[in-house]
């Protein structure tokens, strides 16, 4: 086979690769008027008591941000820390192997495909160098275990922030197609305790990580925020930092420290968002009669906005004109479906 033919083939091959990645991204994290999300968090054990009382303070806190500032219904928040509280009702049982996969089947029986869940893992990791573990009561759960946990959910869209020491390899094996991960490390050598955990909350509390002040917060944005506070806090002590965020939403399990989403990582991100859709609706249409309509109504604005970033991230792998092409009608469609959410907004307040 001649030389020119092999490269016309790898072409081709890698512009259908192209085609389908993009075809896929469509699809993932879309938001429509009856997506529900759900939040699981993993809270791990600890030999000290210093670091399990870090633990529940950071997992509880994370509880009533998500549920006073982000509304989130305590039905579709789970968490399981440590050896568990019956005395804490925030505190749904005890963080063991086979709770967590009795916490999953139940899962499983209530999400509808397009549905988000995040899961949020707090306490430490352990490494042997070709497995990496999450410290649990009992038995350890392996960053293989807990991938085919994930398997279970190919319809929904998942999201796996892992803030444990020695979480890089555990968030590698978790790699795929249309997942996002965040992990507090970065490689093997990473293997100390993190202070990844606070700063991530942290970017959520009163939206902090809200970069571009659209009122929601991005996986983007709060990884973003962590990273960068985390960064600062090392240089602050004045000490080497012993962790690195990365994230890797492309699935290729290579995790970026300062991911582009027009290169490598970060596309996704951009688009999965911590907001409830009722969150982002205005006061005056949040409930009553038009709630249905407006909700749909900011479920297509959302998708349009989805849409637009999307293309603006591909926008060096397009000609010109076909980038504008494509970008001039989402424009228009965006700035008419905003005009009849702020009609519809306006005939609900009431008259002076």
């Amino acid at each position: 086979m001649s030389r020119f033919k092999c490269f016309s083939l790898s072409l081709l091959a890698a512009l259908l690769f192209a085609g389908q990645s993009v075809a896929q991204q469509q699809n993932y994290f879309r938001q429509s008027s009856s997506t529900q999300k759900y939040v699981v968090m993993l809270g791990g054990a600890s030999a000290e008591k210093r670091y399990e009382e870090h633990f529940r303070e950071w997992t509880l806190k994370l509880y009533d941000t998500l549920t006073e500032e982000y509304s989130y219904p305590t039905d579709q928040i789970t968490l399981l820390l440590g050896d568990g509280d019956p005395a804490e009702p925030r505190i749904s049982g005890a963080c063991r192997q086979e709770v967590i996969v009795e916490t999953m089947q139940m899962l499983r029986s209530k999400v509808q495909p397009g549905d988000q869940i995040i899961f949020f893992i707090v306490g430490h990791g352990t490494s042997d160098g070709g497995e990496a573990k999450f410290n649990i009561v009992g038995p350890d759960i392996t960053g293989q275990g807990f991938a085919k946990l994930l398997a279970e959910f190919s319809e929904q869209n998942l999201i796996v922030v892992n803030t444990t020491s020695a979480s890089y390899l555990f968030s590698a094996a978790l790699s795929a197609p249309g997942r996002i991960l965040i992990s507090a490390t970065r490689s093997r050598a990473e293997k100390y305790d993190t202070i990844f955990a606070p700063f991530f909350i942290e970017s959520l509390i009163n939206h902090a990580g809200d970069r571009d002040k659209n009122t929601r917060l991005s996986l983007w944005e709060a990884f973003q925020y962590a990273r960068t506070t985390t960064e600062k806090w090392y240089s602050d002590q004045n000490r080497l930092p012993t962790e690195h965020p990365t994230l890797d939403d492309n699935g290729d399990a290579l995790f970026s420290t300062d991911p582009d989403p027009t290169k490598n990582d970060g596309r996704l991100a951009q688009i999965a968002y911590l907001d409830l859709l009722k969150s982002s609706l205005p006061s005056a249409i949040s409930t009553g009669k038009n709630t249905e309509t407006a909700r749909q109504l900011m479920a297509q604005m959302l998708d349009y906005e989805r849409s637009i970033l999307l293309l603006r991230n591909r926008k060096a792998e397009l000609l010109k004109d076909e980038y504008r092409q494509q970008l001039e009608p989402l424009l228009i469609d965006l700035a008419r479906t905003t005009r009849k959410l702020r009609t519809l907004q306006a005939a609900a307040k009431p008259s002076q």
